[in-house]
């Protein structure tokens, strides 16, 4: 029984001892499985991840890393600090679809972990967060504006054709 008590003071001891590391910090994803970033051949996006620290009084440096994705992703730096009490560190990712892509489909896959202080310890704990989307890539489809320039010239172009061939006719008549 006493043992019981033991073990019970023993564990309630150290969830007190390590509710004292716990970190408020997290990143949030614009994009996620269910909603997919879409981009065209050839073009340009930055994706912001937001860093936040909304708790405690401390700042949190974390290292941001690609696992996937390198291919179109990159980032400007690796390394990232929040100030306590903030939600609007950003971490921007740079997509850029080459023109001669050959993939429709690519993963990109960021892993964020905290970065300790050296306490000169032989044991540190960090906090680490891994997020992915899909980027979906397609053609750019013809905008309205465009397709009815396009229809506009066909027409105008057909209409002068026809009218060169009527004077071609008229004139062979004669």
């Amino acid at each position: 029984m006493k043992t019981k008590i033991s073990l019970m003071v023993a564990f309630i001891l150290v969830i007190f001892i390590l509710t004292s590391f716990v970190y408020a910090a997290g990143i949030v994803s614009p994009y996620w499985k269910d909603y997919p970033l879409e981009m065209h051949f050839g073009e340009t996006k930055i994706a912001n991840f937001k860093l936040q620290n909304m708790v405690g009084d401390q700042d949190v440096t974390v290292k941001v890393e690609l696992k996937q994705g390198t291919d179109i992703a990159s980032l400007e730096k690796d390394t990232y600090t929040a100030k306590a009490g903030t939600s609007d560190t950003l971490i921007p990712v740079t997509i850029t679809i080459p023109k001669e892509y050959d993939k429709s489909l690519q993963q990109i896959e960021l892993e964020v972990k905290t970065v300790n202080k050296d306490e000169g310890g032989m044991i540190t704990l960090g906090t680490g967060w891994t997020t992915s989307f899909n980027v979906i890539i397609s053609e750019k489809p013809i905008s309205k504006e465009a397709l009815i320039g396009i229809i506009i010239a066909m027409l105008i172009a057909l209409i002068i054709l026809v009218l060169v061939i009527l004077v071609l006719v008229l004139k062979r008549r004669k």
